[in-house]
């Protein structure tokens, strides 16, 4: 019999699926707001291929500055 490598263990194994499936349904969520969302075509594929090409740095970056905007537009300045 191999010894297990101290390294594997299921609980740790477990974890790593669960982060991945957690990053993966965010990645799906931003693509999926992208796509419905009204900005320009151009700046829609760019949104896309910054959250594929980086799953984590992306999605944190499309929902840090992207809602930017939108929260700009809520607040009327008064007169």
């Amino acid at each position: 019999m191999s010894p297990i490598s101290p390294l594997y263990s299921p609980v740790v194994s477990y974890s790593q699926s669960l982060v991945s499936l957690l990053l993966f349904v965010l990645d799906l969520v931003a693509v999926i707001q992208v796509v419905n969302s009204d900005i320009p075509l151009s700046k829609k594929i760019l949104w896309a291929l910054l959250i594929f090409l980086f799953p984590v740095g992306g999605v944190i970056i499309y929902f840090l500055f992207e809602h930017r905007q939108r929260r700009r537009l809520r607040y009327v300045s008064i007169p």
